[in-house]
């Protein structure tokens, strides 16, 4: 077999790069692109033009990743929305102290409130998970909603499991998970569109009250006879 057909130019190393590593590299780019425009001029003020000279790219590279500017968005949304998630489950969802008293738990409750408010204080992080990824397409849709359902979960689950007392069904978990997370977007909303003039300190303490408030009244719930 001659070694041109072994060994396609395509998939050969190009400054030190493999294909694969270039490809992904431009798709990286892409991204940091559609964070940038779409996070600034909106997802409907945006074009393929625009995202592929703020990338420094031609055209053929992004449908070589992407088939539509919203196929881009979707990558861009899960992209902030999983950095988001995983820093969440590092520094705060992860910590021992949610088995510990109820000061040590209401640390924790303002530590995750402290990390969500903190991504959204970047107003392009802001204006892709509270603004442009709504209302696009019934597929765009329905990403946000499963995001808002593993979000939701992701949520109660250490809350519920701060006491052994605490028993909730399928239906309750995900009820009370989708009002904890509906409360941090919508005072991240208000805080977005005004400014974020709103103190930081105000807005947190504003979701841990309601985080801890739900807390007691569970605590409470459990422990009444009967």
């Amino acid at each position: 077999m001659p070694a041109s057909a072994a060994h396609p130019a395509s998939a050969r190393p190009y400054g030190g790069l493999a294909m694969e590593e270039r490809v992904a590299a431009r798709r990286a780019r892409f991204i940091e692109a559609g964070i940038e425009l779409f996070g600034t001029q909106g997802f409907r003020g945006a074009t393929v033009r625009g995202i592929c000279a703020a990338a420094g790219l031609t055209d053929r590279y992004f449908y070589e990743s992407f088939a539509s500017l919203e196929a881009l968005l979707a990558d861009v949304y899960r992209s902030v929305r999983d950095a988001f998630a995983k820093r969440l489950t590092e520094e705060s969802f992860g910590a021992a102290d949610w088995h510990g008293d109820d000061a040590a738990v209401e640390r924790q409750v303002a530590a995750a409130y402290e990390i969500w408010f903190d991504t959204v204080r970047d107003p392009r992080f802001a204006r892709i998970l509270l603004v442009e990824v709504l209302g696009v397409s019934p597929e765009m849709d329905a990403l946000y909603e499963a995001s808002a359902r593993a979000m939701a979960e992701l949520t109660i689950t250490p809350l519920a499991a701060t006491r052994p007392a605490i028993k909730l069904s399928k239906q309750r978990r995900e009820l009370l998970g989708r009002a904890l997370v509906g409360v941090g977007l919508q005072v991240a909303k208000m805080w977005m569109t005004g400014g974020y003039k709103l103190p930081r300190r105000d807005v947190v303490r504003t979701c841990v009250l309601v985080a801890t408030g739900t807390l007691a009244a569970l605590r409470a719930e459990a422990a009444a006879p009967g």
